[in-house]
């Protein structure tokens, strides 16, 4: 049941982002929490708007720094799906399911986290927006597993607001403009390249955001005033069939005719009210396009009668939200089975720790194998080569015994030879000493004759 307010009650809007924009680019987060600020502020409601401290000074640090900066509040809309579940049960909370988050994080490798931060968001909501109807259908299953009624009219859309954008001075030569952030999920390479050799100099295709180059959201706006036709196809994919983006808003905003792809949401109403080129090839629509921009500008003015102000703020003034009763939730038993997830990652994690170790184990004997067979190569080449030392030791040895035998031989008849040299030696010297003993005595004799 919805609550009964008098204007004023406190409202705090919770946003990512600049609100302002600042003196850089926005974001579509941040410009869906301004136009929120301004209709719950027509309506009367005292608004405050916090964003993370490091979006905007003051902001709001973590989970519980959030919680507590929202008591006292009447109730809390939040902008930021992935901050709700910090916001249950401190105030009524109405979160906007502006953006199908869940099938843009499968281009960016997210998807169990944006699952799980969705259904956590969807759990912890008493209300819930949506910016199209497509979008509505497509949370009503996630909306009816987290246990809501849906057997009766639940959430709102509110479309994103035009912001009226004066016309500017057009450029002689016409200005298609084609813009937006470089998001994985929107992929216009094909599309910009067959445009530019298709325009040729007839017109000037101008990229902002998809090439890397950003503009602040007042220079953005002041393009969009001089630009003739917006170009606005991407690859085909599931998101894009589902997603309102802000900057078709803003072509509408600017009166701008735009060649668009045949599944999106705003295809229908471009196609019914003559305000776009949807179902030609792109060349083609072009071609149309340059040839019938300002024809075409009633027709764009009657699609964004569907998307001003009075219209996209109309169920937001009526807001009421108050506690939505919880008989049950999808949330309680996934969390038992997000128990057994976590326990069996957990053995996996062991399991597969332990296989690494076991085939590091194995690397680790491999590599000891082949050390212990290169270790018996290397002892086979040390036997075989101490066999060889010990041949040739042994042959050494009795070569050298042979010559030492030899030489003993030698030496002992050289010893003997000796000997008996010796023994000659002491008989000449003998005979010598006799000679000289008879030579003395033989010169006295010769002496005394003298006389």
């Amino acid at each position: 049941m919805a609550g009964v307010y008098h204007p004023p009650v406190r409202v705090l809007v919770v946003h990512h982002g600049q609100l302002a924009g600042g003196d850089g680019p926005t974001t579509g987060g941040a410009i869906r929490a301004a136009q929120h600020v301004r209709a719950l502020r027509r309506a009367g409601h005292e608004v405050h708007a916090l964003a993370r401290a490091q979006d905007e000074p003051g902001g709001f640090t973590g989970p519980r720094h959030l919680a507590a900066r929202a008591r006292g509040f009447d109730w809390v809309l939040c902008v930021s799906p992935e901050e709700a579940p910090s916001l249950k049960g401190v105030a009524p909370l109405v979160v906007d399911l502006y953006a199908p988050r869940l099938l843009e994080a499968a281009w960016q490798g997210e998807q169990e986290d944006a699952a799980q931060r969705t259904l956590l968001a969807i759990d912890a909501a008493d209300e819930v927006l949506f910016s199209n109807p497509r979008q509505r259908w497509f949370y009503l299953g996630l909306l009816a597993a987290c246990g809501w009624d849906v057997s009766r009219p639940v959430g709102h859309v509110v479309p994103l607001a035009v912001e009226p954008i004066a016309p500017g001075k057009r450029a002689r030569k016409p200005i298609v403009v084609c813009g937006g952030y470089p998001w994985p999920w929107q992929d216009a390479r094909d599309t910009l390249a067959r445009a530019a050799a298709h325009l040729g100099k007839r017109a000037e295709l101008r990229v902002v955001g998809l090439d890397g180059a950003m503009l602040r959201r007042a220079e953005w706006q002041a393009l969009c005033a001089r630009a003739d036709v917006a170009l606005d196809r991407y690859a085909h994919h599931v998101e894009r069939e589902l997603a309102l983006s802000f900057r078709q808003i803003d072509y509408l905003s600017a009166g701008l005719p735009i060649v668009s792809d045949p599944w999106t949401p705003l295809a229908d109403e471009l196609r019914r009210e003559g305000a776009g080129w949807v179902d030609e090839s792109l060349e083609d629509a072009l071609d149309r396009a340059l040839l019938g921009a300002e024809a075409s500008r009633d027709g764009v003015a009657r699609v964004a009668a569907h998307y001003r102000e009075e219209v996209a703020y109309a169920a937001v003034e009526k807001l009421a939200p108050s506690m939505r009763a919880r008989p049950w939730t999808a949330l309680r038993w996934s969390r038992q089975a997000a128990a057994a997830v976590l326990a069996a990652r957990e053995d996996r994690r062991h399991r597969d720790a332990a296989e690494a170790e076991v085939l590091a184990k194995r690397a680790e004997v491999e590599a000891l194998h082949a050390q212990v067979a290169a270790l018996a190569t290397s002892v086979a080449q040390l036997s075989a080569a101490m066999a060889d030392v010990a041949a040739f030791r042994r042959e050494t040895v009795a070569v050298l015994g042979t010559r030492l035998a030899g030489q003993t031989e030698e030496a002992e008849h050289l010893r003997r030879e000796l000997a008996i040299a010796q023994a000659d030696l002491e008989k000449k010297q003998l005979e010598l000493d006799q000679l000289r003993a008879e030579r003395d005595r033989l010169g006295g004799v010769l002496r005394r004759l003298g006389r």
